[in-house]
């Protein structure tokens, strides 16, 4: 598959990690519980059926330009099990009652496009043989009554796979929140990622999450929310499973230069603690869209070689940092033996830089990246699928919260639960 290659932007190169050029006036463990302050809309997206005409097409109707994406979104439960020494993660999806609706144009772009809201996108077809990118522009999604949400605009990618001999259509995109109304009005710290299906004849089937910093505290609860109730007609996605995980950094945790032959800095090396978790989130008319998080046990260890200059100019919603990185996943066994590891390679990423807490000068950055995951070992060998990132990183100390949400082809089941068989 092919990627766009993102050339460093000019900067000053530092020669030492963040870690090493700045002091926090703020202890880790209290900046730990203000990056936690994030709240968590997992949803599962599939076209609806009121739109008929998804293609965008050129003017000798042949060529598909872009699509008209209509979304219905869903409540999204995945719970997902440590790996055994016999065993990969497992999860259990259920796809729930409709929270929403996100409605955009995803339009094919050369890889060479610099995306910005607003910019004049040259007609490009689709090339369904190699990957792509795209952009998603016009985006608006609505919670419940269509009174909380926000616009959005963002970019993503194809990739063309073969599942049962046929050829799909896979995607990752991240989008940013440009504008929030309702209970979003204000929270202008938005990512959301997807992966998932393209389909030019109806539009896009999987993931997407979404993840909004909240210290107003409007859009979180420590309250039970009302009970999933479960799709009745047939599962979108019968062969696929999702597993979601948490990334959590301890001060301690490596943050290290990458430097090339010539001592130039060009990226990091970076770990941290990877840990299970749980998401949900509904929408009730009274309360609005509203998310609760469980956290769960230190599972396994994240090692990333990143591709990003923390120094770079931008990092705006018009002008975010483009990045990549090589994400190894293992995971010990009880015992401390390796039970396996993957391979993350997000290949597409984008950073934004924030202060938190907001107005302090303490540095920080909130980024989606996605890509391809492969290269299982132990427990994991055949591993393939997508996965997508969506966190807020410091580096000084060493804090952070992040998301990761696997798409797992799965056709014989080795990564489904059984409801309650754990």
């Amino acid at each position: 598959m092919s990627s766009p290659v993102y050339e460093p932007q000019a900067s000053a190169s530092p020669s030492a990690s963040p870690r090493e050029t700045e002091t926090s006036a703020y202890s880790a463990e209290l900046l730990q519980r203000l990056v936690d302050q994030g709240a968590y809309f997992n949803l599962h997206s599939t076209p609806s059926v009121s739109e008929s005409r998804v293609a965008i097409r050129g003017s000798g109707g042949k060529e598909i330009l872009g699509l008209r994406v209509v979304e219905s979104l869903r409540r999204f439960s995945i719970d997902t099990y440590p790996p055994t020494e016999r065993q990969p993660f497992r999860a259990t999806n259920t796809i729930g009652e409709i929270a929403g609706s996100f409605t955009h144009h995803w339009m094919f772009i050369p890889d060479d496009y610099l995306a910005q809201p607003g910019s004049e996108i040259p007609p490009t077809a689709l090339d369904a043989s190699r990957s792509q990118r795209f952009v998603m522009v016009d985006g608006i999604c609505r919670f419940g009554n269509g009174a909380d949400g926000f616009r959005g605009f963002g970019t993503g990618q194809t990739y063309p796979s073969k599942e049962y001999g046929q050829s799909q259509l896979l995607i990752t995109a991240i989008g940013t929140l440009f504008e929030g109304f309702g209970k979003f009005k204000g929270h202008n710290e938005c990512t959301y990622v997807y992966c998932g299906k393209l389909d030019v004849e109806r539009g896009f089937t999987g993931s997407l999450m979404i993840r909004a910093m909240d210290p107003q505290g409007n859009l979180r609860t420590t309250r039970a929310l009302p009970a999933i109730r479960p799709i009745r007609e047939s599962e979108p996605e019968p062969d696929i499973t999702y597993l979601m995980l948490r990334g959590e950094a301890a001060p301690a945790d490596l943050v290290a230069p990458r430097l090339d032959q010539s001592g130039q800095f060009v990226g990091l090396k970076v770990e941290q603690g990877v840990t299970m978790i749980t998401v949900d989130a509904s929408y009730r008319n009274r309360r609005g869209p509203q998310s609760v998080t469980s956290l769960g046990p230190l599972v396994g260890k994240l090692s990333a070689d990143i591709v990003f200059n923390p120094t770079a100019p931008g990092g705006t919603l018009r002008d975010p940092i483009p990045f990549t990185t090589a994400d190894h996943l293992s995971f010990p066994a009880r015992t401390g033996k390796p039970v396996g590891s993957f391979l993350a390679n997000l290949v597409d990423g984008r950073v934004f830089n924030l202060e938190i807490p907001k107005g302090s000068g303490q540095k920080a950055i909130r980024f989606g990246g996605t890509g391809p995951v492969s290269e299982g070992t132990g427990v994991f060998e055949g591993i393939e699928g997508l996965m997508t990132d969506n966190s807020v990183v410091m580096f000084t100390p060493h804090v952070s919260a992040s998301v990761y949400v696997l798409r797992i082809y799965d056709p014989y089941g080795r990564y489904r639960a059984r409801p309650g068989s754990d």
